[in-house]
C-alpha cells in the first residue's frame, strides 16, 4: 500500500493496472502511426472512466482483467489512490493530445504522446508509476503545509 494520504479507499489489482498501462502505449503508438483521432479520443474516454467514474467499466480495464483470468494470475491488490490520479493525468494528456491534433499541432500531439508512452512503459514493463510518484509528492507537500 501507498504511504501517501488516499483520496479513495479503493484497492486495485497492479497486474491489471499494468496490463492497462501497456494497452494505453498500444493505443498511442497506434493513434501516432495511423493519426485517427478517435483512437485517442477512445484512450482520453478510457482513462476519464478509470480516473472519475469507475474502472469497472473501463474498456481497458476489462481486457486486463480478461487476460489475467485466462493466464490465471493472482489478485495483486494495491492502494488505489495513486493509480486514479494517475488515470485523471492520463485524461489530461490524452484530452490534450486530441486537442492538439485537432488544431493541427503535429509536434505537441508527438511529444504529448511519447510522454504517454514513457509513462505506460515505465508503469507496464518496470512497475514504476510516474503519476503515482507524482501523486505521492503532491500529497506529502500537502501534508507539510497542514503542519
Amino acid at each position: 500500500m501507498s504511504q501517501a494520504c488516499p483520496i479513495s479507499f479503493k484497492l486495485v489489482d497492479e497486474n491489471a493496472a499494468r496490463i492497462n498501462a501497456l494497452l494505453s502505449a498500444f493505443w498511442v503508438v497506434l493513434f501516432l502511426v495511423t493519426s485517427y483521432k478517435f483512437i485517442i479520443g477512445f484512450l482520453a474516454i478510457d482513462f476519464f472512466i478509470r480516473g472519475f467514474i469507475d474502472p469497472l467499466y473501463s474498456f481497458n480495464s476489462a481486457i486486463s482483467k480478461t487476460f489475467l483470468r485466462l493466464f490465471n494470475v493472482k489478485p495483486k491488490p494495491i492502494d488505489g489512490s495513486p493509480k486514479i490520479f494517475a488515470a485523471k493525468l492520463g485524461f489530461i494528456l490524452s484530452g490534450l493530445i486530441l486537442l492538439s491534433s485537432v488544431l493541427s499541432f503535429p509536434i505537441t500531439s508527438i511529444v504529448l504522446g511519447i510522454t504517454i508512452i514513457s509513462f505506460a512503459i515505465l508503469e507496464g514493463g518496470f512497475g514504476y508509476c510516474v503519476g503515482c510518484k507524482i501523486y505521492s509528492f503532491i500529497a506529502k507537500h500537502k501534508k507539510t503545509q497542514h503542519n
